[in-house]
């Protein structure tokens, strides 16, 4: 670059220079206003993204739940202290008569005399205190047993402790062991109530079988048959009428999780009733998040561009304050989107898959007009409204299974679409307008190149600012060398003009 002197003649170079730049900058600048423009609209585009993944992941995939409409209460009369119940999500209609004749009991066994002395040491391995186990006879080098059937459980004496081995019993077997450290005994009670023991999980007492060694019945003093002994038993119930048995004191019948408490045959009455008033709510917050979602897309595509208003150039931001600044960008940034195909293909997706039918099962049920909401005014652009709550209260009441389809359903492989429940039909909706956002401006939230239209735009753009910047230096400086030659020049004819009048001026004053 040549070096740049204002000129000793008084000519403003810096000035003129710059006056000169000004009409060949003109199209620097509309270039560089252009890649501002992409940049801003790449931004609302991610901005949109984002908006339209918070609202499909953290609201609207809430309605694609079941469990979001299927909520339900149970009410108990009769015997009320016979049994407790709580309703599932999948819970059924109808009521449950239920009397309870037994109880499920669970198999329990313990040692018939004391297994140690007094001075033993739970953790200590066995072979050093042999003095300490109540046996008294010799110990073999390794021990196998099975308890209810389980894997074989292995024993060395010089490594294993009396803790070791408790552990290693309620780890691979269906049992839970403990040792008491007053009685010195060991007790063993079947982890599932019920005829669930043995090999055959199905028999009413532990099985303890010795494999090499006799340590379950020597050392631990604990046999099957032990007169200590206690034999499991089976809940035994009437549900609606029928004689039944239950392995357990806990059991499912039609979505409703019944726990037994007390014998005696007095029936109790199980009722379960719709959460209406908590579906309805989740109904209403389903409307209102979806009318501020389209709202907020639909604000973008309406959106007014003012074309008074355009990106900043450098020359025209270095004449203008900070706050001055951020209001014109903010009057710039505005319409970017308007009339977007992108969104307007999201927001005729969403109002499609709202008022369109489904297939509940249930003719009077197939749509939100069905259920009390409809669409509000035409200049209202789609919004939900709830026009006969009471109609929609109906509705979940009559048959909940029916508005839970209309909302989560999902199509068989195979059949159509009408299938499709609302929500599911918006979420897989949503998520193609997602992909199209990406490929036109790519993922939010990252400054890694990318291959979208926008980027793309942005990219090539730089390129043609980056040619026409060297363009215009190479300008500017061959202004320079212009203007350095001229003051060279004027400078020559000055000295010259000096020269002259010197010369002929001294002469005449000689003579």
């Amino acid at each position: 670059m040549p070096l740049r002197i204002a000129g000793l003649s008084g000519f403003d170079v810096d000035n003129t220079v710059k006056e000169l730049m000004k009409a060949h900058r003109a199209s620097y600048d509309k270039l560089d206003q252009r890649k501002q423009t992409y940049e801003w609209s790449r931004d609302a585009y991610r901005d949109v993204n984002l908006k339209i993944t918070d609202y499909r992941n953290n609201k609207l995939f809430n309605f694609k739940l079941e469990g979001t409409f299927n909520k339900k209460d149970v009410t108990i009369s009769g015997d009320t202290e016979a049994v407790s119940a709580k309703a599932t999500a999948g819970a059924l209609n109808g009521n449950i008569t239920i009397s309870v004749q037994q109880l499920a009991e669970a198999a329990s066994n313990y040692s018939t005399s004391e297994v140690t002395k007094d001075g033993f040491d739970l953790t200590k391995p066995l072979t050093e205190q042999m003095d300490k186990l109540a046996h008294g006879t010799p110990l073999a080098a390794t021990y196998k047993f099975r308890i209810n059937g389980s894997e074989d459980i292995v024993v060395d004496p010089t490594k294993d402790s009396m803790n070791d081995i408790i552990a290693r019993i309620n780890q691979s077997s269906n049992v839970t062991a403990f040792y008491d450290e007053g009685k010195k005994v060991v007790s063993f009670m079947a982890k599932q109530t019920g005829l669930t023991n043995g090999a055959d999980g199905k028999g009413d007492k532990i099985v303890f079988e010795d494999k090499q060694g006799n340590f379950l019945n020597t050392i631990m003093q604990v046999a099957t048959d032990s007169a200590n002994k206690k034999t499991a038993q089976d809940a035994k119930v009437k549900i609606n009428g029928l004689e039944t048995t239950r392995t357990s004191n806990n059991f499912t019948v039609n979505g409703i999780e019944i726990s037994l408490k007390k014998a005696g045959g007095t029936a109790a009455t199980i009722e379960p009733k719709t959460k209406t008033d908590e579906i309805l709510e989740s109904i209403k917050t389903f409307v209102s998040d979806y009318n501020d979602f389209l709202k907020s897309v639909q604000d973008k595509v309406t959106e007014q561009r003012d074309r008074d208003f355009e990106p900043l150039t450098s020359e025209q931001r270095e004449a203008m304050s900070e706050k001055q600044i951020e209001k014109w960008e903010e009057r710039a940034k505005k319409g970017l989107l308007r009339n977007d195909p992108i969104l307007s293909k999201i927001i005729s997706n969403m109002r499609m898959a709202v008022t369109a039918e489904v297939d509940t099962g249930n003719k009077d049920i197939r749509s939100l007009a069905m259920i009390g909401i409809d669409t509000g005014e035409y200049f209202e652009n789609g919004k939900l409204v709830i026009k006969d709550e009471e109609k929609l209260r109906s509705a979940i009441e009559s048959d909940p299974l029916a508005v839970q389809a209309l909302f989560t359903q999902n199509a068989e492989e195979g059949r159509d679409g009408s299938e499709v429940g609302i929500a599911e039909r918006m979420y897989a909706k949503l998520k193609e307008g997602l992909d199209e956002l990406v490929t036109k401006a790519g993922i939010p939230n990252t400054s890694v190149f990318d291959q979208s239209t926008v980027s793309t735009q942005i990219t090539q753009v730089n390129k043609q600012l980056d040619q026409m910047e060297r363009k215009l230096r190479t300008l500017e400086d061959n202004y320079y060398k212009k203007f350095a030659a001229m003051e060279a020049a004027l400078n020559r004819y000055n000295s010259q003009s000096a020269y002259l009048a010197n010369a002929f001026g001294g002469g005449g004053s000689a003579q």
